[in-house]
């Protein structure tokens, strides 16, 4: 079985003069958290797909839920976690709780601020991790990458061939995760945030999926100019 998880429980400080969550921003007349979930709405083999909500914003999302006929019957709210991570694993563990830990069974993780994730990655991490343990969505970097030691002056020039940027999705083999998880204890699992790295850790390769430069992240007041530009684009 395949299942979905959108983390949308962060609360998009960076955005200037926003009167609520970046998730629960209008691009061209509908919110983000709904244009993500309509992504993952349209690859029929998900069974489920959990949203991860701030508590303090789970009752806006529900209404929005209704307000755009969105199926609760396959789309389910679920309480986010502290970070990124944590909301993973509240997902995971009503996963789990509900249908158990099936051996080829996968969980597709995605930001709830990626609206524009094409079918075809998501399709391609769902294949690319039924075939292994983890896989995740990455892009070439585009720009030379330089480390600093001090802030004000460059260290060295890091190989750019060698480089890339991590989008979402990052997609697992359930059971492999649930094995790492309990392999790795409370303690360890406290100082990784991101779900990947959990994979890592147990000596488990992340396997690359080609990202697409349009499945960006919405963190600042340019990004939500580009998507509201995207948006309109769309309806003519």
């Amino acid at each position: 079985m395949i299942f979905a998880g959108i983390v949308a429980g962060g609360s998009g400080t960076r955005i200037k003069n926003a009167d609520k969550p970046k998730q629960f921003i209008e691009i061209g007349g509908v919110p983000i958290l709904i244009r993500t979930i309509r992504a993952f709405e349209e690859i029929g083999e998900i069974e489920r797909i959990y949203v991860g909500i701030n508590p303090d914003w789970y009752d806006y999302a529900d209404k929005l839920l209704e307000e755009f006929n969105i199926s609760t019957k396959r789309v389910r709210l679920v309480t986010g976690g502290k970070d990124r991570n944590g909301t993973v694993m509240n997902i995971l563990r009503e996963v789990t709780a509900l249908f158990g830990i099936n051996k080829g069974d996968v969980l597709i993780t995605h930001d709830a601020v990626r609206p524009f994730v094409s079918e075809k990655i998501i399709r391609e991490n769902i294949e690319t991790a039924m075939k292994t343990a983890a896989c995740g969505t990455y892009i070439p970097s585009d720009d030379t990458v330089i480390r600093t030691t001090d802030g004000m002056t460059v260290t060295e020039n890091l190989p750019r061939k060698q480089l890339m940027r991590a989008q979402t999705p990052q997609t697992f083999e359930i059971s492999t995760l649930c094995e790492c998880i309990r392999k790795l204890g409370d303690e360890k699992l406290s100082i990784l945030t991101d779900t990947c790295g959990i994979l890592t850790e147990c000596g488990y390769p992340i396997h690359i999926v080609q990202g697409e430069p349009m499945n960006f992240k919405i963190t600042t007041d340019h990004d939500l100019m580009i998507a509201g530009l995207m948006a309109m684009s769309e309806r003519q």
